[in-house]
């Protein structure tokens, strides 16, 4: 993703010195540099006939900041009409927080003792998750997966060819949501899309469509017995090869074959076995989470960051357009 600090330890290196005690004003500096909170407010006092600007004043409050008018007293928090706005807590921990769910970290890791942490901790989780989807939205036609020669695989959980092991569930195996899995073999971590299938009559052909919809021309798709009849006569596909054609030239039946793939499906086959105690659609958003963070693995951090930034300016249009966390050369 061009523009988009490439540092693997941007916490670390970058943000977590700003958390230190009697630092609030340097960490404030840095959230409005970088567009997460604004630079400026004018009073929204609709009394206040006054033309001038805010200004930024300490204050016996949890950010140690505020904006205050000079004319009417008004006083604004620093957090005002950005991402952080409803949530109570610190700066520094909404930070942390955001940066356990970029490594997808449990909430239970995360969000400290008391209930109110925890809630917290949840509502800046599904802040994130928000944001995900709505870059996933934003930029669907990046999910055209392989494209000449690149091998991308397609199988459906828990039925195909994804684990060595029947995977298991706390309610006697019983998986009552199917997930069709598209990987991208050229990437690494492979880039994987995914969608819950409905079980319908008309579930093949909806299968058909999606992979149609999401894997390149050219592309040599891998596929799973049930699959192959569905896949093999797909115009304008490579070629079509089931994993059991893959695994009958595993040498002495080493399963080899059936390996390689449990490793690359592994990610992808939890997140589908944490989702069965779902609803429909927490299952939906936890695959679009599952999708996020395999595109943007390795520098996911500074990609929510800019991407939170982005959301509010979107989402928020009485404030005006905040600037992108990073330089474009």
């Amino acid at each position: 993703m061009p523009g988009v600090c490439s540092d693997p330890n941007f916490f670390e290196t970058t943000v977590e010195p700003l958390l230190a005690a009697g630092r609030e004003g340097d960490l404030c500096e840095w959230l409005k540099k970088n567009g997460l909170i604004a630079k400026e407010q004018k009073c929204p006092n609709n009394e206040c006939l006054t033309t001038e600007k805010m200004q930024w004043h300490r204050a016996r409050v949890v950010d140690k900041f505020n904006w205050v008018c000079l004319e009417c007293k008004k006083k604004v928090p620093a957090r005002h009409g950005s991402f952080f706005a409803d949530f109570k807590c610190e700066l520094g921990y909404a930070l942390r927080v955001i940066d356990s769910w970029c490594k997808n970290m449990p909430l239970s890791d995360v969000s400290g003792e008391g209930r109110t942490k925890v809630n917290v901790a949840k509502r800046i989780y599904n802040g994130c998750a928000q944001v995900a989807e709505w870059q996933l939205k934003k930029i669907v036609g990046d999910f055209k997966l392989g494209g000449t020669d690149v091998v991308v695989i397609v199988d459906v959980f828990p039925d195909g060819n994804m684990s060595l092991e029947v995977p298991t569930t706390s309610h006697n195996n019983n998986f009552s949501k199917r997930v069709l899995c598209i990987a991208d073999t050229a990437h690494v971590p492979v880039r994987v899309w995914a969608s819950l299938l409905d079980g319908s009559n008309k579930e093949n052909s909806k299968i058909v469509e999606m992979v149609k919809n999401h894997v390149m021309l050219g592309s040599t798709i891998v596929t799973n017995e049930m699959l192959y009849p569905l896949l093999h006569n797909l115009p304008g596909i490579g070629e079509v090869i089931s994993t059991e054609a893959l695994m009958n030239l595993d040498i002495n039946h080493d399963h080899k074959s059936l390996k390689n793939l449990e490793t690359i499906w592994a990610t992808t086959v939890e997140a589908c076995i944490q989702l069965q105690d779902m609803s429909t659609t927490h299952a939906e958003q936890h695959l679009y989470e599952l999708q996020w963070r395999q595109m943007y693995g390795f520098i996911a951090l500074p990609s929510m960051i800019q991407q939170i930034v982005e959301y509010t300016a979107y989402n928020n249009p009485i404030c005006p357009p905040l600037p992108s966390i990073w330089p474009t050369n």
